[in-house]
C-alpha cells in the first residue's frame, strides 16, 4: 500500500476575472499532520475546498489514493476522506446527536439504517469531543464552540482516514483547542492523516509536523513546520521576522 494518500499536480483555480490558486503542487503521506499556512487570502479554504473536489473552476489533478477525486462517487469520497468547512450554517432543528449521526450516511447507502457499529460510532465520536451531554439538544440552541465541537464528532464517526479541516479550532476556548491537537495528535498516531488550515502560527509549530505556505494563491514552501516558519518565504508572506527564542519556542516580530 502507497504512502501517499492525496496528491495534486497543476492544480489551479479560476473565477471570473481572478486566479485564486496557480500551479500548486502537493502530496499528503499516512499518519502525517499538516498544517496549511498563509496570510488573509492566500488561497487556504479555496485550496481545501479543490483537494475534496468542492470547489468550481478547477483545473489540473487531484488524487485521492491514486485515483482521480472526480472518478470516485460522493459517498466514495465521503468514506476516505472527511471534510470541515469553514462555514456551517444550521437552517433547521436537528438534535446533535442527528448531527453527529450524519457522518454514517455514507457507510449507509439509501436505505439502510444504523446498526449497532454506526451507533458505537456516533457515541464514542461525542464521547471523544466531550458533547455526550448536549446529545438530545437542538444544535441551533448551541454556542459557537459547542457547534464546532458537534462538527467535528461528526467528521470523527465518519471513520474516514483522512481528515481535511477548514479553520478547525475556530470557536473554541483554549482548554477545546489544546483538547482538539491532542485528539488530531493521537488520530495521527492511529494512522490517520491529518491535513488542517489555522491562524495561529505559534499553535501550528507545536502541534503540527509539516506545512505547507501559500501566498497570493502559489505554493511557496512545503517541509517540517519549522522548515516553512524559519523560512524567508514565510517572513515576506506573512510580513513578519520569525525566529526561534532561547526557550525553544517561535518569535513573531515586526521587521
Amino acid at each position: 500500500m502507497s504512502d501517499v494518500v492525496l496528491q495534486c499536480k497543476g492544480l489551479a483555480v479560476d473565477v471570473p476575472g481572478k486566479r485564486l490558486l496557480d500551479g500548486i503542487d502537493a502530496v499528503l503521506t499516512r499518519g502525517s499532520i499538516t498544517a496549511v499556512l498563509g496570510p488573509n487570502g492566500a488561497g487556504k479554504s479555496t485550496l481545501l475546498k479543490a483537494l475534496v473536489g468542492l470547489q468550481e473552476g478547477v483545473t489540473g489533478s487531484v488524487f485521492l489514493e491514486g485515483r482521480e477525486v472526480d472518478a470516485w462517487s460522493r459517498p466514495e469520497i465521503a468514506c476516505r476522506l472527511a471534510y470541515l468547512p469553514q462555514y456551517r450554517p444550521l437552517s433547521v432543528p436537528l438534535a446533535v446527536r442527528d448531527l453527529v449521526a450524519m457522518g454514517r450516511y455514507p457507510h449507509l447507502g439509501s436505505w439502510r439504517r444504523p446498526g449497532s457499529a454506526d451507533q458505537l460510532a456516533i457515541q464514542a465520536a461525542m464521547d471523544r469531543l466531550e458533547i455526550s451531554h448536549l446529545a438530545h439538544r437542538d444544535a441551533c440552541t448551541l454556542s459557537g464552540g459547542e457547534l464546532q465541537r458537534a462538527f467535528l464528532a461528526r467528521c470523527l464517526a465518519q471513520g474516514s482516514p483522512l481528515l481535511v479541516l477548514d479553520e478547525p479550532l475556530t470557536g473554541l476556548d483554549i482548554g477545546h483547542q489544546l483538547q482538539l491537537l491532542a485528539l488530531l495528535e493521537g488520530l495521527a498516531q492511529e494512522g490517520r492523516t491529518i491535513l488542517w488550515s489555522v491562524h495561529d502560527l505559534r499553535l501550528a509549530s507545536e502541534h503540527a509536523r509539516d506545512a505547507w505556505l501559500l501566498d497570493q494563491g502559489r505554493l511557496v514552501g512545503h517541509g517540517s513546520v519549522a522548515e516553512v516558519l524559519g523560512s524567508p518565504q514565510a517572513a515576506k508572506a506573512f510580513g513578519v521576522r520569525m525566529e526561534i527564542g532561547p526557550d525553544g519556542s517561535w518569535r513573531f516580530l515586526l521587521p
